[in-house]
């Protein structure tokens, strides 16, 4: 998959997650569900799905609070930053 098309559906989920913080934050099934919708049509597996959101994860962009995934402040900077472009 294309960098741009990784990005992009970044930027879906953050926005996403992001409303979703507003709450209770969302599970970790919640996440590979959305992310298996915005990739479905480019064959994307629960695994997959689940690597987007360790990926997440590990480069600070979201973080678990309880069994909820919330973004955080370097999400909500990268998300405006690739919002601009």
């Amino acid at each position: 998959m294309p960098q741009s098309e990784r990005s992009q559906i970044i930027k879906e989920f953050l926005k996403w997650i992001e409303a979703k913080s507003q709450k209770s934050g969302a599970s970790l099934q919640e996440c590979v569900y959305h992310i298996e919708l915005e990739i479905t049509d480019m064959g994307a597996t629960k695994k997959k799905s689940a690597d987007y959101v360790s990926s997440c994860v590990r480069a600070g962009l979201i973080d678990i609070h309880g069994l909820k995934f919330k973004i955080t402040a370097e999400g909500k900077n990268w998300l405006q930053r690739k919002s601009l472009t």
